[in-house]
């Protein structure tokens, strides 16, 4: 590789001869130069990215000497010819990047020093200090830097561990899959801007080519504060760790309205598109895939039934005080009904109902049992007094016995009690899963309660794309 390589990214200044000042993001260990592919598919690719960046006709041959592009472009640190669909540059600097400066002047420590001034008491500490250390007055300079960080970008999080941690998903393919699936919605969404405030944004954010020349097409209108990826992945942030809206504009650079109007308006948006990911399977499909330890005690059972209380802020009104206390949690709460299948997907969830409202009764008022087939069994907790609903449906109610306070239970009522719990304790992991998204976890703000069944069901949603409970 000759020693003057310069990458061909508009705007990126890394040169292999200053490597001093070469700019790196932090999944790059070391930066390195990749020659024009000789490729002609995989050239034009490289072409048609590249010249994103760049305000002039950019159109080298195949092979090129002299094109080079730094790895700093690309998500996977290097080329990775095995995979194609990964192997052109995808990572380009935003405006902020572009604008980081330096100080031209540099000042020595000693310089600002004036007699008779107070910092001059420092003089002996300092040189009584550089006595024992190494080094030149040279290292001793201050530079003054006024670089612009970057907003908060899925790039950043390099590991399947640190996607697990801030987003809830299972890895980064989850999360490139669930964008591309959403993100053709996400450029004609309306952006919720409160009561009767609400514009349509524009189609499509506008280039870095754009941003930095001030050349936009089309008619003006309000631009996108934040990348479509960038917006997705602040809502999952705010599910998963129920981040303040604060710390989260902190993060990406963004106001604490801009952040708020962002989440309301993805998470209506996933709640309508996600709702087929919560699928009531049919008798045949839940027999195919129903596990060992079902199919030799329960193999009638169509689903398990549970309901989990969330917590809420104390709320100002003295009616809906009322209607969120539960006497059980001690607690302002709201309660939902979930239904899994045998293998731990959910398979249905129902609105949200105050914690005053007992088990039966949302059974019976959220459409639930309209979803019962004659002949189904229903595995549930005692608490759910229902045998006669279900009867009316021709349905059955697979609960453990119960006897009198007073008196001992029966052997084989022991042993059904303890058959039913080995297997109605997936219900409780499902339920953990979804505990795992902090803003259901932790106390919901008031402020979020009218959007409560939409988090609930995009929770529900992320879960049953995590691997199954029971085989």
């Amino acid at each position: 590789m000759p020693k003057h390589a310069r990458c061909a990214v508009g705007f990126c200044d890394n040169d292999k001869r200053y490597p001093d000042l070469a700019y790196v993001r932090s999944h790059v260990n070391n930066l390195t130069f990749h020659k024009w592919p000789v490729d002609p598919k995989l050239a034009e690719i490289w072409r048609k990215q590249v010249a994103k960046t760049r305000g002039d006709v950019f159109n080298p041959s195949p092979g090129a000497s002299g094109t080079f592009v730094c790895s700093h472009h690309f998500p996977r640190r290097r080329r990775t010819p095995k995979n194609p669909k990964t192997d052109y540059p995808s990572i380009f600097m935003t405006v902020s990047d572009y604008l980081q400066k330096r100080s031209p002047k540099k000042r020595k420590a000693n310089r600002w020093q004036e007699p008779g001034s107070l910092k001059c008491l420092l003089v002996p500490k300092i040189a009584e200090c550089n006595d024992d250390c190494e080094g030149t007055d040279e290292e001793m300079e201050t530079d003054t830097d006024y670089s612009v960080s970057v907003p908060m970008q899925f790039e950043q999080l390099t590991r399947e561990l640190e996607v697990k941690v801030y987003t809830g998903l299972p890895s980064p393919e989850t999360f490139q899959f669930l964008f591309d699936y959403l993100s053709e919605k996400a450029r004609s969404m309306e952006y919720w801007r409160g009561g009767k405030q609400t514009t349509k944004e524009s189609p499509q954010p506008p280039s870095p080519f754009q941003l930095a020349t001030g050349f936009t097409k089309g008619r003006p209108g309000p631009e996108r504060k934040l990348r479509l990826e960038e917006e997705f992945l602040l809502t999952l942030m705010k599910l998963r760790l129920a981040l303040l809206t604060i710390d989260l504009g902190f993060r990406f650079h963004v106001s604490a309205t801009t952040v708020s109007s962002i989440f309301i308006t993805w998470i209506k948006l996933m709640s309508k598109e996600l709702s087929v990911l919560i699928v009531w399977p049919s008798r045949q499909q839940v027999k195919k895939t129903l596990p060992c330890c079902f199919r030799k005690l329960y193999p009638k059972v169509r689903c398990i039934i549970d309901c989990f209380e969330c917590f809420t802020e104390t709320p100002s009104g003295l009616d809906l005080a009322a209607t969120l206390w539960s006497e059980y949690k001690h607690h302002y709460t709201f309660k939902v009904l979930v239904a899994i299948t045998p293998n731990g997907a959910i398979s249905y969830v129902s609105s949200c109902y105050g914690g005053r409202a007992s088990d039966v009764f949302i059974v019976r008022n959220s459409g639930f049992l309209n979803m019962i087939e004659p002949y189904d069994e229903i595995m549930a907790d005692r608490g759910f007094k229902i045998r006669e609903d279900l009867m009316m449906h021709m349905a059955t109610l697979c609960i453990p016995p119960s006897c009198a306070s007073s008196m001992q239970m029966l052997p084989h009522d022991v042993r059904e009690t303890s058959n039913i719990a080995n297997v109605r304790i997936y219900v409780e992991q499902a339920i953990g899963r979804l505990k795992v998204f902090l803003l259901l976890k932790n106390e919901l703000p008031i402020s979020l309660l009218p959007l409560a069944d939409d988090i609930v069901r995009v929770c529900c949603a992320l879960c049953n794309l995590l691997p199954p409970l029971c085989i």
